[in-house]
């Protein structure tokens, strides 16, 4: 039961972690959804159109893979500036320690 609970939380925050995600980067959460809804119509066509349906399914993927690795471009420097925040934070509460002590 508590294995349960601890998956159902996992899972509550990995949602949150994508609607934030998708509140920061609207345009390129929008143009993925674009792209899977085109990609998913394309593979319903009953006709291949000379080769040139697979080939447009292909961009779609290609074009899908660079969103996903931009996307997570953007959260690696994100995470680097938050560890930059949190170090300055520990130093800042470094100095006021010592400042207390001196004061003591």
């Amino acid at each position: 039961m508590k294995r349960l609970a601890t998956a159902v939380a996992a899972g509550f925050i990995f949602a949150a972690a994508g609607v934030v995600l998708a509140q920061e980067h609207p345009e390129m959460e929008a143009a993925k959804a674009d792209l899977e809804k085109a990609k998913s119509e394309l593979q319903a066509a009953s006709h291949d159109y000379a080769g040139h349906r697979k080939q447009a399914i292909g961009d779609i993927d290609r074009a899908l893979g660079q969103i996903k690795e931009g996307l997570a471009t953007v959260e690696k420097k994100e995470k680097k500036v938050e560890h930059k925040e949190q170090k300055l934070e520990r130093k800042d509460a470094n100095l006021k320690a010592k400042e207390q002590k001196l004061q003591h």
